[in-house]
């Protein structure tokens, strides 16, 4: 949660600005530590991205010029690993598919009481963060294991081995490629 005040920075893609309006308005009584941007396109929504910093996108589906897909892809076709909801009025099961399998975090209906659909929402961007926030600490953990002078083994619960350092390669003479997904104990 990135501007240091535990807030969450939201940049919010629809392209009616009602319910930007409407959802800002529910979602900052919900919970007061989002702060929240919008963008009426996906254009104006990557112009944005590059002139800020945000922790989450929720992004309508069908939008002029790009759908939400659209812009779902563009994004992990650039690397971009930003945390992505889909918000959206379609209830079509094969959109919530196709944005999970191009990495999206979640797929939230608008259709519902607002109650119900903004409290799932606020509570699909707070995992949504949690769940980045966990992964940035894995990697970070890799680079310390990796990095260290030490030798260091880490397993699974299954007793296999999930990581090896440099450290273990010179004391028992294997590579990480040659040892990883192996048990501990043979």
């Amino acid at each position: 949660m990135a501007n240091g005040k535990g807030r969450v920075r939201i940049l919010h893609v629809d392209d009616d600005l009602s319910v930007l309006e409407i959802s800002k308005q529910i979602l900052m009584e919900i919970n007061g530590g989002f702060e929240i941007d919008h963008a009426c396109s996906v254009d104006e929504a990557l112009k944005k991205l590059l002139a800020g910093n945000y922790d989450v996108i929720i992004s309508d589906y069908e939008m002029p010029q790009k759908d939400g897909l659209q812009f779902l892809k563009e994004l992990r076709e650039q690397k971009n690993t930003i945390s992505f909801i889909l918000f959206t009025g379609k209830g079509r099961e094969e959109v919530a598919i196709k944005a999970l399998n191009l990495g999206a975090f979640g797929y939230f209906n608008k259709q519902g009481s607002p109650e119900t659909v903004y409290g799932e929402l606020a509570y699909g961007i707070r995992q949504s963060v949690a769940h980045n926030q966990a992964q940035m600490e894995l990697v970070q953990n890799e680079r310390i294991v990796q990095n260290s002078s030490e030798s260091i083994i880490v397993t699974n619960l299954q007793g296999i081995i999930s990581s090896w350092n440099k450290g273990a390669a010179d004391i028992f003479g294997y590579s990480a490629q040659e040892i990883i997904g192996e048990p501990i104990t043979r």
